[in-house]
């Protein structure tokens, strides 16, 4: 079993709906997606304090920005679980569009019509 898995079956899924507000999938999905994109906002939160404000300690930015990527690996895998979608999926499908639109990936299809992924 690979290690975000794992992760899945160890950690999300056993703290996954904790406070039992969400009562069917719908609920949820729109509680991995608003996750998600609030873990996402953490993130540049931290990139803005490491850039922007007064730095007392490099490593204690560098700790915060760990944790709040471990929330959005969280809210991933659990939206990933949730659509039955695994990691090797999503990585093989992000290099196909990358490699249509980057000639040093692949051959760039997307820009010129023919096999373009948008």
């Amino acid at each position: 079993m690979g290690r975000l898995k794992k992760h899945l079956n160890e950690v999300v899924n056993v703290t996954w709906n904790f406070a039992g507000r969400c009562e069917d999938v719908k609920d949820e999905i729109l509680n991995a997606v608003l996750g998600l994109v609030g873990e996402a906002g953490e993130v540049a939160d931290q990139h803005k304090k490491m850039m922007y404000h007064v730095s007392t300690d490099p490593d204690k930015h560098r700790e915060k920005l760990v944790y709040e990527l471990g929330d959005v690996y969280y809210y991933l895998l659990k939206l990933q679980d949730l659509h039955g979608i695994s990691t090797k999926e999503v990585l093989a499908a992000n290099r196909k569009k990358l490699a249509s639109r980057h000639p040093e990936l692949g051959e760039v299809t997307e820009r010129y019509g023919k096999g373009a992924i948008k």
